[in-house]
C-alpha cells in the first residue's frame, strides 16, 4: 500500500471543521460587503426622483410665452440664463453646442435696438475670427474683444458684469445672431432638460460633515467599513483559534 498525501483545499468544500468555519465567516463580511454597497446603490434607484433646477422652471415658463409672442424682456433674460449655463458644460455634444448657440445669439437679438446689434455683431465675428488664431489665451487683443462682446450682451440680459455667465457669454455667440433655425429653437428645451434636470432623493439632498450623504457614504463611510470587515475578520478568526486551540508552528 502507498500512503499519498492530499494538500488540495477547497474553499467551498472544506475538509476540516477550522476551514468550515473560516469559509462561514469569509461568506458572511462577503454578503454584508456587497449589500454596503450594491444595496445602497439599488436603494438610490429605487427611492430617487427626478427633480429640474430652479433655471430650468424659470427657462420653460418664459419659453413658452416666447414661442407664443407674448414674451417680455424680462422672459427673454429668463431664458438665456439657462442657456448660457449649459454652454459652459464640456459634456455637449457639437450639435448640441451649436443650437444652443443659435438660440442665444437670437435672444440676445431681440434685446437690442438694431444699431447696437449690428456694433455687437461686429464684435463677435472679430472674436471668433481671433479665436481661431490666437495660441494663447492670454492674448491682448482676445481678452479685450471678449470683455467688449461681454459687457455689451451681459448688459441686454441683465447679467452682473464679471459673473460666471458673464464670462461664459462671449463664447456662446454665434456670427449670425440675427436669425435662429426653427429646428435648432425646437432642440433648445430638450437639450436643456437633458442636462439642468436630476435624479435626487433625501439621501442625496442630506448634507453630513458638508458633503451630500451620497457622496459621503461612498467615499467616507465604505472605505471604513471595509477596513472594519478587515479588523473583524482577524479578530474572529483570532477567537476561533483560541477555542480550538490552533497553534501556528514556526521554524
Amino acid at each position: 500500500m502507498v500512503e499519498t498525501e492530499d494538500y488540495r483545499i477547497s474553499f467551498f468544500r472544506p475538509t476540516t471543521h477550522r476551514a468550515r468555519l473560516n469559509r462561514n465567516l469569509t461568506v458572511k463580511l462577503f454578503i454584508a460587503w456587497a449589500v454596503a454597497i450594491f444595496g445602497f446603490q439599488i436603494l438610490l434607484r429605487i427611492i430617487e426622483k427626478p427633480v429640474p433646477e430652479e433655471g430650468l422652471i424659470s427657462f420653460s415658463a418664459a419659453w413658452e410665452k416666447i414661442e407664443t409672442g407674448a414674451a417680455e424682456i424680462t422672459d427673454y433674460q429668463a431664458a438665456a440664463r439657462p442657456i448660457v449655463q449649459v454652454l459652459g458644460k464640456s459634456s455637449l455634444k457639437d450639435s448640441e453646442y451649436e443650437a444652443l448657440k443659435d438660440a442665444l445669439g437670437w435672444i440676445v437679438a431681440q434685446l437690442m435696438p438694431d444699431d447696437e446689434l449690428n456694433e455687437l455683431q461686429k464684435e463677435v465675428i472679430h472674436l471668433n475670427l481671433l479665436r481661431n488664431q490666437i495660441t494663447s489665451l492670454k492674448d491682448d487683443g482676445y481678452i479685450k474683444s471678449k470683455e467688449v462682446v461681454g459687457l455689451k450682451a451681459g448688459s441686454a440680459l441683465g447679467l452682473e458684469n464679471g459673473s460666471l455667465l458673464a464670462l461664459l457669454l462671449p463664447l456662446g455667440l454665434d456670427n449670425d445672431m440675427a436669425h435662429v433655425s426653427p429646428e435648432n429653437k425646437m432642440k433648445v428645451s430638450g437639450i436643456l432638460s437633458t442636462y439642468m434636470i436630476h435624479n435626487r432623493s433625501f439621501l442625496t439632498d442630506t448634507i453630513l460633515l458638508g458633503f451630500p450623504f451620497h457622496y459621503f457614504y461612498t467615499a467616507v463611510f465604505l472605505l471604513i467599513f471595509f477596513i472594519g470587515l478587515c479588523w473583524f475578520y482577524c479578530y474572529r478568526t483570532d477567537r476561533v483559534h483560541a477555542r480550538l486551540n490552533f497553534t501556528e508552528q514556526t521554524t
